[in-house]
């Protein structure tokens, strides 16, 4: 999955993040810019209100409000994100809104220094015009990183949903799959599952029971890449629908399992049969 980003600990533990698009920044950055204009108008509001108490104002006065409303004013444009990502771990109002989060490479949390100069750098991402330059790098770079992000070692990553008490018991259980004909006969109906082996079985009930939560493009080329690869450990050259393939091997698999471990069973109560006797 080219939308991964992987950090392997100490430990010899990946740790996988979803690196968020362009689209999905695009949208938070939307959000996060309509608030700014609001804050700006808001300031711009009590500037006016604060001239008007000081009226009639000298040329002083006046040359000093300005550079109170343009330093007031510089200082709200950058500093809402850095102040925001600080304060929320990496996050801007946008960006909690859409689930996403700003890291620094590694997997380390963001830091004052970081959010600093990524921040910097967004008047060049903004260039020539709504995020121009910004969304070029961020279409071109394989983790969607514009300028500040590659000038700060950040990234931005979608955040995983909860998991509930509710989401590992159904993840523990096995994948529904639709029963076998009642005519079938007891021997699977797929040939060479001997030389499966348990990770492939693993690998398609994992993919069974989260394809709904997938999107519909992912979900395809996924179902296609591990039908492909099933096929090709099976030897089986057959064509057809890649997920009711991977259901077909899921059903048969277990089927064809079920019977060694009868059989296994059957061969031990013998034995002890016959030690009894």
């Amino acid at each position: 999955m080219h939308d991964l980003y992987t950090v392997e600990t100490p430990e010899v533990v990946n740790i996988h993040y979803r690196v968020a698009g362009a689209g999905s920044r695009c949208l938070a950055a939307t959000v996060d810019t309509l608030l700014l204009i609001i804050l700006q108008l808001a300031l711009a509001t009590s500037m006016f209100l604060i001239g008007g108490m000081l009226e009639p104002m000298s040329r002083l006065q006046s040359n000093l409000l300005l550079a109170l409303w343009s330093t007031l004013g510089f200082g709200l444009s950058w500093g809402f994100y850095m102040a925001f990502e600080l304060v929320w771990s990496g996050q801007t109002p946008g960006k909690r809104l859409f689930g996403l989060r700003v890291i620094r490479e590694g997997g380390r949390p963001l830091d004052a220094s970081a959010a600093a100069i990524r921040n910097l750098i967004r008047v060049v991402d903004l260039l020539p015009f709504a995020y121009g330059l910004g969304v070029l790098t961020m279409i071109a770079d394989r983790h969607a990183r514009r300028l500040g992000d590659l000038a700060a070692g950040t990234l931005v990553v979608r955040e995983g949903a909860a998991k509930t008490l509710q989401d590992v018991l159904r993840q523990s259980t096995p994948a529904p799959v639709p029963p076998r004909d009642a005519e079938a006969p007891a021997v699977p109906l797929l040939v060479n599952l001997h030389l499966a082996r348990p990770a492939d079985y693993a690998l398609a009930e994992q993919f069974l029971l989260q394809r709904n939560e997938l999107r519909r493009e992912r979900c395809a080329t996924l179902a296609h890449e591990l039908a492909t690869k099933l096929r090709a450990r099976l030897g089986n050259s057959a064509d057809g629908h890649p997920e009711r393939f991977i259901e077909h091997f899921v059903r048969e698999y277990r089927v064809f399992h079920g019977g060694a471990e009868e059989q296994k069973n059957r061969r031990t109560g013998e034995q002890e049969n016959r030690t009894n006797l």
